[in-house]
């Protein structure tokens, strides 16, 4: 029994750990709400990592729903404040963890992010000096 309650407990932290820490950042020009994954944020070689989220102002229509969220994973390059996207998956409903859509980079391409944009403003917070 206590081994199973020990299990049970470690499971529960391992989660913990591997959860989201979501912290905001500010709305884009659209004025939807950004936030960072401050766990997920790694860096290598000057290369950054990052996971983000963007929550939608006004949800985009489908045919089964309402895009409402999407979640980005991208890298920075902070030397010239370009970024490459990963991946990113539209969310129905994030809550429940329906996906619209998930799109995977072909190639890594470092590109500067339009002004005023999402990734715009994960790139300047990622390089703030």
């Amino acid at each position: 029994m206590r081994t199973a309650a020990t299990l049970l407990l470690a499971g529960f932290a391992a989660a913990a750990l591997a959860a989201p820490s979501w912290q905001a950042i500010g709305e884009n020009a659209n004025g939807n709400k950004v936030f960072v994954d401050s766990a997920s944020v790694k860096t290598a070689k000057g290369i950054t990592t990052v996971a983000y989220r963007t929550e939608l102002k006004a949800g985009l229509d489908t045919p089964g729903g309402s895009i409402t969220s999407m979640r980005s994973t991208m890298q920075v390059n902070c030397k010239d404040m370009t970024a490459s996207g990963v991946e990113v998956v539209l969310y129905e409903d994030e809550a429940k963890g329906r996906i619209f859509s998930r799109n995977k980079a072909q190639k890594v391409e470092f590109l500067k992010e339009p002004a005023g944009s999402s990734a715009d403003m994960v790139v300047k917070h990622v390089c703030k000096k």
